[in-house]
């Protein structure tokens, strides 16, 4: 007997997977909100505390979205001075976009709270388990950038 594809494994782990990037997006929301910055703007921040200075182009690469997507979400960043331009010694016309100390210190704070928060979320889940959904969903996020 044939599986129906909506009842079937891969199917609710994805329909899972985008149901929690929905919850945990409106749940960022509201911590990042009380901070003064969204969800977005948040990532960007991320992105940039984990990976370093980055050009606009290959933030927006990286989220999978377009460079005016991304260059709003700088501005308003500039303009709260958590981000400045920087130098780029492989363009010139592309400035790089980095934390500025302020940004840093925002950034750090939201972390220890964001921490705080994502361990609470796992009462009652096993480390074992969670190692092994975070293997799958690694997998798959594989899979899905291959697909791109």
């Amino acid at each position: 007997m044939k599986t129906n594809y909506m009842t079937g494994p891969h199917y609710q782990l994805t329909w899972k997977v985008r149901r929690l990037f929905k919850l945990l997006a409106a749940m960022g929301d509201t911590y990042s909100r009380e901070i003064g910055f969204s969800v977005q703007e948040r990532a960007v921040l991320e992105h940039l505390h984990n990976w370093g200075a980055s050009s606009v182009p290959d933030i927006a690469r990286r989220f999978y979205v377009t460079r005016q997507n991304i260059q709003v979400r700088i501005n308003s960043l500039i303009e709260k001075g958590l981000l400045e331009k920087q130098a780029n010694p492989a363009h010139k016309k592309s400035s790089l976009i980095g934390l500025t100390e302020t940004g840093k210190g925002l950034f750090q704070k939201l972390q220890e709270t964001q921490c705080t928060v994502i361990e609470s979320l796992f009462d009652g889940i096993q480390e074992e388990d969670a190692a092994h959904a975070n293997t799958t969903l690694g997998q798959l996020a594989d899979n899905i950038e291959k697909k791109l």
